[in-house]
Parts: structure tokens; sequence; C-alpha cells
């Protein structure tokens, strides 16, 4: 594996930890919980919202991971985990972009959003949402993309859907 795909590997599993440690089930107490559908296009609409926080003439591709294979969170259920990746060109300021990125998500009510730097000085920000859903947006492969990664809120399978299974 060369040194971008451990370095992927080992922000994904930092990613992947935060998560399991922050998610908790939804509407706790109540007898109706969340679905994968719900959860799943929770994640894909805030990774969508993201993405065009982009500037249009800075955007060469962009593309958004589909199906994918949930992940275990609290209590027995699970988190659908997404991707985004926006391919940029032209004169990008990686700081500044992600500081439109975290401007943004402060603006939601409830959520914890830190500003971060990857293991290269990349910028980077990660936000949990008040459902214990997880997102994480930085500059990768440097400056050239913008991934945003999620995790759904917590959700119990329905009948006849399976862990393991991609979704």
């Amino acid at each position: 594996m060369n040194r971008q795909g451990k370095t992927t590997a080992i922000t994904g599993l930092l990613i992947l930890i935060a998560v399991l440690t922050s998610c908790a089930p939804t509407n706790q107490g109540s007898e109706t919980t969340m679905d994968l559908q719900t959860a799943k296009g929770i994640a894909m609409a805030l990774e969508d919202e993201t993405a065009a926080l982009v500037p249009s003439e800075n955007v060469g591709d962009q593309s958004q991971l589909q199906m994918t294979y949930l992940l275990g969170c609290a209590n027995d259920t699970l988190a659908w985990p997404g991707r985004t990746t926006v391919t940029l060109v032209g004169d990008v300021d990686a700081e500044a972009m992600i500081d439109v990125i975290a401007s943004a998500w402060e603006q939601k009510d409830g959520v914890v959003v830190e500003r971060r730097k990857t293991r290269q000085g990349a910028p980077r920000v990660d936000m949990t949402g008040v459902q214990g859903d997880f997102y994480s947006a930085s500059i990768w492969a440097p400056g050239t993309e913008l991934q945003i990664t999620s995790f759904s809120p917590c959700f119990e399978l329905e009948g006849g859907t399976k862990p393991g299974m991609q979704y």
C-alpha cells in the first residue's frame, strides 16, 4: 500500500472511531426509530449541501458514494457511511474553503464543529450532528480534492435487511 493509501486508511479508521464513540440511538425513549433510507438520506443531503459550498468555477467533477456497507452503532443500531469527492480546479485556497464549510456548519443548531488539520497539515473540519451523525470535510491529493465523509444517524434495520450487505 502506498503512503497516500495508508494515510487514507488511517484517517478513515480515526473517523470511524469518532463515529462509533459518538453515535447514539435516535428517538431514545420513543417507540419509533429512524430507518435506513431516512438516515442515508440525511447523510447524503448534508454531503450535497456541503459540496454546494464550493464555487462552481472550482468544481471539475463531483461523485457521491451511492452504496456501501453498514457500520455498527450503539445499542445494536447501524450507521450508513458515505463520501462525496469534489475534484477541484483553478486557483483554490484550501484554508478559505474549509473555513466557509466550517462557518456554514456552525450555523446549524446544536451541532459541534471542530476545525483541525490532517496529519499532512491540510485543513479539515469535523461536525457532529444533533442525532449522533458525523461529517468531515478535508482537502486531499495536495489541494486537488475536497472529500466529504459522512456517518448517518444511527438506525434500526427494517425486516429483510441484514448487516454486512451493501445499501
